[in-house]
C-alpha cells in the first residue's frame, strides 16, 4: 500500500488577481516551488482553450501516503498568504472525478489530510 500513487489537480484561483496579473503568476510559482520539496512529482500543463491567449493551466502532483502531511502544511500556508485564493483537489478515483476546495477562510487540515488519504487509499 505504501507504494501506491495518486495525481492530483490542482486549480488555485484568486479572487483579487485577474488571470493574467504578472503577481498571480508569482503566487502560483511560490506554490509550485513548495510543493516541489513535498510530493513526488509536481507539474505544470497548459490546455489550448479556444479564443483566450496561453490556455488553461492546471497543476498537477503525484503523491503518496508518506507526502500526505507535508501536502497539507504546503496547501495550508499558501492559502494563509493571501485570503483571496482558493485551490480546488481533484483526482480521479476509479474513474469517478473526486472534488475538495480548500480557502483560507475555512480550511480544516483534517479535512483535506483525509481526502488525500482516501484518494491514494483508493486509487487502484
Amino acid at each position: 500500500m505504501n507504494d501506491q500513487q495518486i495525481e492530483i489537480i490542482l486549480n488555485p484561483t484568486s479572487d483579487f488577481f485577474d488571470e493574467n496579473d504578472s503577481r498571480w503568476a508569482q503566487q502560483k510559482n511560490l506554490l509550485v516551488r513548495d510543493l516541489q520539496g513535498k510530493a513526488t512529482k509536481v507539474e505544470k500543463r497548459t490546455e489550448p482553450v479556444e479564443g483566450k491567449k496561453g490556455g488553461l493551466e492546471t497543476l498537477i502532483i503525484t503523491l503518496g501516503p508518506a507526502v500526505i502531511t507535508g501536502i497539507v502544511e504546503v496547501v495550508k500556508a499558501w492559502l494563509a498568504r493571501d485570503k483571496s485564493t482558493k485551490i480546488e483537489l481533484s483526482a480521479n478515483i476509479n474513474g469517478k472525478i473526486v472534488s475538495f476546495t480548500a480557502d483560507a477562510k475555512g480550511i480544516d487540515k483534517n479535512t483535506l489530510k483525509e481526502f488525500l488519504q482516501k484518494a491514494v487509499e483508493k486509487a487502484t
